[in-house]
């Protein structure tokens, strides 16, 4: 069998994505439980695997704002891919795969101006030797996407890691827990801060249809494409629903109906989102940041305080013989325009 020195570009993107970036994680923890190096500990464990052991180099490096070309278009590709294929756990990731991509590219943010358009802002017709009419374009604000950082905190027992299925245990700890407080944040109500402002804040919630069952359904979903038609959207949208209405939607609409349903756990049971993909847009950094301690004193709580010594309850990882590794994106998004609409508590 002919092996090629390098990988050809066809290989990369055959390649790419979570596989390298849950194989770069395990051989990450291996190598840090063994003592040896990273390249080394991912060669014993997944052999000639040239793409994972690219991702795996990228990510002993952290990127930075300012740094551009710190993994070249490799980096780039191989995280949003990543995001792309958490769309089976995440409904935020299937929404970033329909929507406008960006890159930081070195920039500490990035505008990205919206539109709207109806029938006044298209062409118009001309009979011969008539003169066509300018139209003015209305640009919107749009939106400003400023990186911020999703930082996921992971431990383990040194015999899990030592284990032969730590890349089955790192590609369900990513994923999940990625994907979770990616749909929490995009789909929130929350303003701008440690998180982008999620994509609800500031959007009125529609009053929902009365009476439950198909009707009540139907309701619902007139109410919310006219709420979008309102402000220039509406062509192509998608649902995004806790898992409770996406069963409502599948048993009552049937195998006919044609909007896109993303279900997602951080939807409250009984809302019902509408989101034109096309006027929301994202960016994410080059490629995650790893770091593996053995010695840290962890707060094992959701809301540790800044003094670790005053949270409880507190663990130190060597005494326990476990090992704890952060995954850290930097990532932004937002809605160039108003194309989202929300009706509460539905009723069926």
């Amino acid at each position: 069998m002919t092996v090629r020195p390098f990988p050809l570009p066809g290989d990369i993107e055959n390649g790419r994505g979570l596989k390298g970036l849950v194989r770069a994680t395990a051989a990450l923890l291996r190598a840090h439980v063994h003592k040896i190096e990273p390249q080394r500990a991912f060669k014993q464990m997944f052999g000639d695997d040239r793409i994972g052991e690219m991702v795996l180099r990228a990510a002993t490096a952290p990127a930075t704002i300012a740094n551009a070309n710190w993994a070249g278009p490799m980096g780039h590709a191989t995280v949003s891919q990543t995001v792309v294929e958490m769309a089976t756990a995440s409904a935020a990731a299937s929404l970033v795969a329909a929507g406008m991509k960006l890159a930081f590219d070195g920039f500490a943010t990035i505008h990205a101006p919206g539109r709207l358009v109806d029938s006044s802002d298209a062409g118009t017709w001309v009979s011969e030797g008539a003169p066509a009419s300018l139209r003015v374009q209305r640009i919107t604000a749009g939106t400003t996407l400023s990186p911020c950082k999703l930082v996921v905190l992971n431990a383990a027992s040194r015999e899990q890691i030592e284990g032969s299925n730590i890349e089955e245990v790192s590609r369900a700890l990513l994923t999940e827990s990625m994907a979770l407080a990616l749909d929490s944040a995009v789909f929130g109500t929350q303003a701008a801060g440690a998180s982008p402002a999620g994509i609800l804040n500031g959007i009125a919630p529609i009053t929902p249809t009365a009476g439950g069952g198909l009707a009540a359904m139907e309701g619902d979903l007139r109410a919310l494409t006219a709420a979008l038609v309102a402000v220039g959207a509406g062509r192509n949208p998608a649902l995004v629903v806790n898992p409770v209405q996406n069963t409502s939607l599948t048993l009552l609409a049937g195998p006919h109906f044609k909007i896109p349903i993303w279900p997602s756990n951080a939807v409250a049971v009984g809302t019902v989102i509408m989101v034109e993909p096309s006027s929301f847009a994202s960016a994410f950094a080059p490629t995650p940041e790893f770091e593996i301690s053995s010695h840290a004193l962890l707060q094992f709580q959701d809301t540790p305080t800044s003094d670790p010594m005053a949270g409880t309850p507190t663990e130190s990882l060597w005494q326990h013989d476990k090992i704890a590794w952060q995954t850290k994106l930097r990532a932004a998004f937002g809605m160039r325009a108003p194309h989202v609409a929300v009706v509460n508590a539905v009723t069926w």
